[in-house]
């Protein structure tokens, strides 16, 4: 045997992206509007040769491939159906010659499956035994809320229990530690669904734990459910996963926090008066990793939009926003648009399975129009053509304001009337409004000016006495921009 399996049933949770060994970050986009949904990994292997993802179309298992999305961060993603309810989903993927690793399509129902209904494990050569019945082509693995349920294909000629002169048949699909390479290593301790019946050893169909290579190293520890399909030549075993948990040496092995394990297919022959066991076909198996992998109906797929603005600083000028996502789902893009129509890419550095992504615009420094009062928006891509607003945002820019002109002084009584024409442009020619002016006064003009008062008008009115011997103004207008 090359690789064993373990089992434990952990529930995905949906608030983040769910990560399985080399599956990193495992997240679902919203459902299209043709019922289906992408989902993305992130897989930071090179010489992958096989990368699939499993699901239930209603006419059994199909697989579709994985596609590398994004070089960049090695993301990889499928465009898959989606159903009315919870959607369980598997993954196959297989690098060079490591083993197969399965996150098994898991199973909801309450009988045997149909073969179609279980993820595919490996595939075997067919044609490397001389008897079909004792040729493995493929083996099969799924669980259930409490059942560990396997398969096994052969070439075909059913699956005959043989004879006392010819010999007895053993299927078995054989679990135990993932990190045990050989089930006869000493002191190898592993676990196996069987389907056999030799009468001499008090073999029956059954779940077994195997502690050694005879016959008396093989012990009957529970009963199996099973059925044979002879259109597909496989045979589906299930046990319960109660008798595994409960032995203190399956236990020894089982990591919660990890929960991961191999799985190998066996067909052996039994010689009935020597009780002796031949090897006849063994799979390449793969490392089995059970948890569930499933996508709920979407309930609230609208993020929240937060913090936009315009940002200006010595070197930068920028919008940014923040979105902060439901669930787990990611979105494809986000941009500024003005009321105008100008579109601004927003760009993050955030990982796109964090809750919450920071996004701004590219340096607008050099090439953003002035403007006053315009307006504009987010625009968030969740899915391709489907897109989320946020409320509409005002903001201005400008370079610079034109001096203000025209001033002119007059005194009445103790009190001095200054007046000045409204600025109303920019040096490069285009409308603005200012938003105040500062009066500044000075004895003299090369000794410093110093903040008299603000004004939102284009007059003022100074008491006399407030100015003491500081006989000169200067008038500036300002803009309010972020």
């Amino acid at each position: 045997m090359k690789y064993i399996i373990m089992f434990i049933a952990l529930i995905c949770c949906q608030l983040s992206a769910l990560s399985i060994d080399e599956w990193q970050n495992l997240r679902f986009s919203e459902k299209t509007a043709d019922a289906k949904v992408y989902l993305r990994t992130d897989i930071g292997q090179t010489g992958i040769n096989l990368n699939k993802v499993i699901h239930n179309a209603g006419s059994g298992n199909t697989e579709l491939d994985l596609s590398l999305q994004n070089a960049t961060n090695n993301t990889y993603q499928s465009y898959i159906n989606a159903g009315s309810s919870r959607t369980y989903y598997g993954l196959r993927k297989q690098v060079g010659t490591q083993p197969m690793q399965v996150v098994p399509l898991r199973y909801t129902g309450t009988t045997l499956p149909a073969p179609n209904l279980l993820t595919k494990v490996s595939d075997d050569p067919a044609n490397d035994q001389a008897t079909n019945y004792r040729d493995i082509v493929a083996d099969y693995v799924t669980v259930s809320d409490n059942k560990l349920i396997v398969g096994l294909q052969n070439r075909g000629g059913g699956f005959t229990y043989g004879s006392f002169i010819g010999g007895f048949n053993s299927y078995m699909c054989i679990v135990g530690d993932p990190i045990l390479d050989d089930p006869n290593t000493p002191g190898a301790v592993v676990w196996a669904l069987q389907y056999v019946n030799v009468a001499v050893a008090s073999m029956t169909p059954g779940l077994y734990k195997i502690t050694g290579t005879g016959i008396s190293d093989v012990t009957r520890i529970g009963d199996i459910s099973f059925s044979i399909n002879a259109t597909t030549n496989t045979l589906v075993m299930s046990c319960d996963m109660s008798v595994l948990l409960s032995d203190p040496d399956f236990m020894a092995f089982y990591d919660p926090a990890n929960p991961k394990f191999g799985f190998v297919s066996l067909i052996n022959k039994i010689i009935a008066y020597t009780l002796t066991v031949t090897q006849e076909d063994t799979s390449t198996g793969g490392v089995i990793h059970p948890i569930p992998l499933y996508v709920d109906p979407d309930t609230s797929p609208f993020g929240q939009i937060s913090a936009l603005s315009l940002q200006v600083e010595e070197n930068d000028l920028y919008f940014s926003a923040q979105y902060l996502k439901p669930a787990d789902r990611f979105e494809w893009g986000q941009s500024f648009i003005t009321e105008a129509g100008t579109i601004y890419p927003m760009t993050t550095t955030d990982p796109e399975y964090a809750m919450q992504r920071s996004y701004r615009s590219a340096n607008l420094l050099n090439t953003f129009p002035e403007c006053d009062g315009q307006r504009g928006r987010i625009w968030v891509e969740r899915i391709p053509g489907v897109y989320q607003q946020s409320d509409w945002y005002a903001y201005s820019f400008v370079r610079g304001l034109n001096d203000p002109a025209n001033l002119q002084m007059v005194v009445q009584g103790e009190q001095l009337m200054l007046s000045w024409d409204a600025v109303n442009q920019t040096p490069s020619g285009n409308p603005v409004q200012a938003d105040y002016y500062e009066v500044e006064y000075a004895a003299l003009p090369d000794q410093g000016f110093e903040f008299l008062l603000q004004a939102t008008q284009n007059s003022v009115s100074i008491p006399l006495s407030s100015l003491g011997t500081k006989a000169f103004l200067r008038v500036t207008a300002h803009k309010n921009v972020p």
